[in-house]
């Protein structure tokens, strides 16, 4: 078996075509590994045999059988066209467009609550945007109700939808949703954005108060389905459903040989921040996975929500109770439901805490690429010597240098305390494959305050 933190490029195989959707068809979960052996081969004669110049059908969406409660390798990586970035107002908006495929909604805490979101129709695309505030380069990881609104030729197509909060193992955050398209052509998009109601500090802080509206065009034709669905990178069937992530993708059109595809092990440094520089601008080509990949629309520079690395936060790191000392790797955080869970208390004299007593930054990430855990509510109890000496609601924040994290004001706690973070309800968001059993089931985060 091979370790999912070590995969390399000869691990994948790229398939294109209509041979993409023979392929997906014969590695189905759940298919008979004897027929699958013998009819797989048969498909692929088939296949090679069939034209390729119009394609129309989105491929199989492969599933890993009985995936584990916790963040997964899928089956494939995605194959995707990033458009030009869109500025407007504070932010800036890049449009991703990918194959209609399944994802899961969550709406509660356990395994229950999760449904399975299915394309209505083949044809037509997964539309995809992430935002970021233009002067910070913090991705906005919150739903506060945009809007979508597509036209053909000046004719509205379809109602106006909401698109749904997302995280994705190669994308991080985004907001998205399958659209079904009645015919090829170009199609504008518009996007409203509502202002943010959610609580905004640091660079943030007074901004982003404002509703803002983005157009942009696609083609959608067979040049764009041949991209999207011969584009599909299929792992090794050996890590499907093993520990681990993808790593994020290069924005572009994902699915050339411009990238590896390396397996995300927690220790990347392409998405540091640190209180000078948020990681957001300014990447190195030959340390940033962003960079140096390009469309047909030209170089595109989209940030990764990655949240910033442990040493990047000030104050004192809260520590598990069982541990002698603070982390230095995410994997090493507590953890609830898969999440692991930075918590740091800074001093009165921090701009957090505006002389008001200690402020508790609760900061809840993936384990691998470091996403934020959106959409939340975490309470807080302190314990001292088996006597309840605090207890309050952790707020949602977006700061502008350690993105968004709960936080909340306490007047007493000191060295020696016993920490417990409270899940109230987990991470409202929906998830692409490889995180739709993660992050439901999240028993309490228990921490120590250090001696400092």
């Amino acid at each position: 078996m091979q370790n999912p933190t070590t995969i390399d490029r000869r691990t994948f195989v790229t398939r294109t075509g209509a041979v993409a959707g023979a392929l997906a068809l014969a590695g189905c979960a759940g298919t008979d590994e004897d027929d699958a052996e013998t009819d797989g081969d048969d498909d692929l004669e088939e296949a090679a045999d069939e034209p390729t110049d119009d394609v129309e059908a989105v491929p199989e969406f492969i599933e890993v059988e009985d995936p584990p409660d916790a963040v997964y390798v899928p089956t494939h990586r995605e194959a995707m066209r990033t458009l030009e970035p869109v500025e407007t107002g504070h932010v800036a908006i890049a449009p991703m467009l990918s194959y209609p495929h399944p994802f899961w909604i969550v709406a509660g805490g356990d395994e229950e609550s999760v449904s399975r979101e299915e394309p209505e129709e083949a044809r037509g695309v997964h539309l995809m945007f992430t935002v970021w505030d233009r002067e910070t380069g913090v991705v906005l990881p919150v739903d506060d109700g945009a809007q979508l609104r597509l036209e053909r030729d000046g004719e509205g197509v379809g109602s106006p939808r909401s698109p749904w909060t997302m995280i994705s193992q190669e994308m991080g955050f985004h907001f998205g949703d399958n659209v079904t398209l009645p015919e090829d052509g170009t199609y504008t998009v518009e996007v409203e954005l509502p202002p943010l109601s959610t609580r905004l500090t640091g660079d943030l802080e007074g901004r982003l108060d404002e509703s803002v509206t983005a157009t942009f065009e696609f083609e959608y034709d067979d040049e764009f389905r041949q991209t999207v669905v011969g584009g599909i990178e299929y792992l090794d069937e050996d890590v499907w459903g093993e520990r681990g992530a993808l790593e994020p993708m290069e924005h572009g059109d994902h699915g050339s040989d411009d990238h590896d595809g390396h397996v995300d092990d927690g220790h990347d440094d392409h998405h540091d921040h640190s209180d000078d520089d948020h990681g957001h601008d300014d990447h190195d080509d030959e340390d940033d996975g962003h960079d140096g990949h390009h469309d047909d629309h030209g170089h595109h520079d989209v940030p990764y929500s990655a949240l910033p690395e442990i040493d990047d936060y000030p104050g004192t790191i809260l520590v598990d109770p069982d541990a002698g000392a603070a982390p230095d790797d995410t994997r090493d955080l507590p953890s609830s439901g898969e999440a692991r869970f930075l918590a740091t208390l800074l001093e009165s004299d921090h701009r957090l805490a505006d002389d008001e007593g200690h402020y508790l930054l609760v900061s809840p990430r993936t384990p691998y690429n470091r996403v934020p855990l959106a959409d939340m509510s975490l309470s807080v109890t302190i314990d001292r010597d088996g006597t309840v000496v605090d207890e309050t609601t952790l707020e949602q924040t977006i700061d502008g240098t350690y993105d968004l994290h709960y936080g909340a004001v306490l007047a007493d706690v000191e060295a020696g305390d016993t920490v417990t973070v409270e899940i109230e309800s987990p991470p409202q968001v929906a998830r692409h494959q490889g995180y739709e059993t993660a992050f439901l089931e999240m028993p309490p985060v228990e921490f120590r305050v250090p001696e400092e």
